[in-house]
């Protein structure tokens, strides 16, 4: 009995840190690139905030629901940007979708 439970005790103990070790937040942002670089996708939120993204081989790109080459990626496109990452400090594409213009934020009360 007192060995089922040592053995049931590191098993959960060591299946909740795996858990914690492949955790991310998912983050969408909504925007149009600034800049890109390499491998470093600059996003300007329609809220006005610049966010910078990781690109890998990984990251997908897609426009009207076909994937294209990361060449297709251009400062003043529209994009939605799917990523994961800790915070909105360190974050890897993990799909980027080219959209038609989006439409800037509205601004003041009427």
């Amino acid at each position: 009995m007192k060995r089922r439970l040592i053995t049931l005790s590191i098993l959960a103990v060591v299946a909740l840190g795996a858990t914690g070790l492949r955790a991310h937040e998912a983050f969408r942002f909504v925007g149009t690139i600034a800049s890109l670089k390499a491998t470093q996708l600059a996003v300007k939120t329609k809220q006005g905030r610049t966010v910078y993204i990781e690109m890998t081989k990984k990251t997908i790109v897609l426009r009207d629901k076909a994937k294209v080459p990361a060449t297709e990626l251009k400062a003043g496109l529209s994009v939605v940007v799917d990523a994961l990452g800790d915070d909105d400090t360190d974050l890897t594409a993990k799909q980027v979708r080219i959209v038609p213009a989006i439409a800037p934020a509205a601004r003041g009360g009427k």
